[in-house]
C-alpha cells in the first residue's frame, strides 16, 4: 500500500478526488467501513491505530525540519 502525506484525511474521504501521494489508492477506505452501521465499531479502530501512526509521522517530520533548519543556520555562521 502506498504511503499517503496524510492518512487520515484521505482514508476517511468523502469527495472522490485525492490529491495526497498514494494517487487513490487508499482513499476512502476507512469511509466504507464507517457509513456501514455492522462495520463501524472496526472502521473506528482501524481509525484510531491510523491517527496514532499519523502523529508519529507528524512527529518525525518536525524533527526533520527542526534539524535541517538547525543546519542551516550553522552552515551560515560559518
Amino acid at each position: 500500500m502506498p504511503n499517503c502525506t496524510n492518512p487520515v484525511q484521505c482514508q476517511t474521504a468523502k469527495r472522490i478526488e485525492c490529491s495526497c501521494g498514494c494517487g487513490g489508492a487508499n482513499h476512502a477506505k476507512l469511509r466504507q467501513l464507517l457509513d456501514n452501521p455492522e462495520t463501524q465499531s472496526q472502521g473506528e479502530e482501524k481509525l484510531a491505530e491510523l491517527r496514532k501512526v499519523q502523529a508519529g509521522l507528524k512527529k518525525a517530520k518536525r524533527l526533520a525540519r527542526r534539524q535541517k533548519r538547525a543546519e542551516s543556520k550553522k552552515a551560515q555562521k560559518e
